[in-house]
C-alpha cells in the first residue's frame, strides 16, 4: 500500500503509520501547505517517496520543476498525454541521469476521464519505458488491460476508499499497490485505520487467490 498525503498530519502519527506503510505519495496541496514538512517526511524510513505533480508541460518546464524537489523524491508522476518529443523524452532522460524514476498516468480514477485515448497513451508508454503507471482503482477493467500490456511494470492505483473503489480490488485485478489517503489521514485514529485497511486488504487478496485456484 502507498500512503497518499495531501495535507500535513502530526509527525508522530506519520511515524507510526510508517511502521506499516513504507511508500508515500506527496501531493501538491501538501507541498504548498508547508514545504519544510517535507524535510520531516524524508527523515522517516520510506522505501519510496513519490511526488505526485501530474507533470504536463514542455520538457524545460518539467525539468525545472522536478529539479526543485530532486532531493526529496525517489519518483515523480507525469501525464502521458503530453507526448514524447519536447516533453516526456527529456524529462525521462533527466530523471534517469539523476537516478530517479518516472510513473506515467494511463487512466485516472475520476468519472470524467476518457479511456478511449488509451491506445495513444499505450504507445507513448512503450517508448518512454517508465518505472510504472498510475491506473485508477475505480477502473478495474483498465487495470487488467494495462497489466496485460505491461507485465513487468509497476501499477499503482489511487481512488480506494474516498473515491469509491473497494480495498483490495485493484490488487486483485493486477495492480501492485493501492494508494490510500483520505480514509487514513481524515480518520479519528489514522494509525488504527491503517491497520484495519491492511487487514481488509489481506483478506480480500486471499479471497481472490482462492477464487483463482
Amino acid at each position: 500500500m502507498i500512503l497518499s498525503l495531501d495535507r500535513q498530519i502530526p509527525l508522530s502519527t506519520l511515524s507510526e503509520i510508517n511502521k506499516y506503510i513504507h511508500k508515500v505519495k506527496i501531493g501538491y496541496p501538501l507541498i504548498l501547505e508547508n514545504i519544510e514538512y517535507l524535510d520531516d517526511i524524508v527523515k522517516l524510513h520510506w522505501d519510496e517517496i513519490i511526488f505526485d505533480l501530474k507533470l504536463a508541460d514542455i520538457d524545460n518546464t518539467m525539468v525545472l520543476i522536478v529539479s526543485k524537489f530532486i532531493n526529496y523524491a525517489d519518483s515523480f508522476i507525469a501525464h502521458s498525454f503530453i507526448g514524447i518529443e519536447g516533453a516526456l523524452d527529456k524529462l525521462s532522460e533527466f530523471l534517469k541521469n539523476q537516478n530517479k524514476s518516472l510513473y506515467l498516468v494511463l487512466s485516472m480514477s475520476h468519472k470524467g476521464w476518457n479511456d478511449e485515448f488509451y491506445p495513444y497513451l499505450k504507445n507513448i508508454a512503450k517508448t518512454i519505458d517508465p518505472k510504472g503507471f498510475v491506473v485508477g482503482a475505480t477502473r478495474p477493467n483498465m487495470i487488467r488491460i494495462v497489466r496485460n500490456d505491461f507485465r513487468d511494470k509497476i501499477i499503482i492505483s489511487p481512488g480506494v476508499g474516498a473515491q469509491g473503489a473497494m480495498i483490495g480490488d485493484a490488487i486483485c485485478n493486477g495492480a501492485d499497490y493501492e494508494i490510500i489517503g483520505r480514509s487514513i489521514y481524515e480518520s479519528k485514529d489514522p494509525v488504527t485505520e491503517t491497520k484495519k485497511i491492511i487487514e481488509t486488504q489481506e483478506v480480500k487478496i486471499n479471497e481472490c487467490k482462492r477464487t483463482e485456484n
